[in-house]
């Protein structure tokens, strides 16, 4: 399974990067593949397991502190049978067409 995600914790500074940084060692620590966009994370794993991993991911920034209020959105492609591979799978089935 796939999962884009990015959430956004009001600290009221209107900075984002420390909370990615914060995010992104939970990531890195799962040791699951992932990755970093300017708007957004993909991760690639099993689907109980990257649940899990959204989780954690928005408990840690929704428990920073300062934070008021958390947003989070999740994009998920589940295709079964492809735990792994799915994120350079996709990209390179498209750049071969262009």
């Amino acid at each position: 399974m796939i999962a884009w995600f990015s959430i956004a914790p009001d600290d009221g500074s209107g900075s984002y990067s420390k909370h990615v940084a914060a995010a992104l060692r939970v990531i890195r620590e799962s040791g699951f593949a992932f990755r970093l966009g300017a708007m957004g994370t993909e991760v690639e794993g099993p689907r109980d397991e990257v649940f899990a991993l959204l989780a954690r991911c928005h408990e840690v920034l929704a428990t920073a502190p300062g934070v008021r209020r958390t947003d989070t959105v999740i994009k998920i492609d589940d295709r079964i049978g492809a735990d792994t591979g799915e994120l350079d799978r996709k990209v390179s089935a498209v750049e071969r067409l262009i």
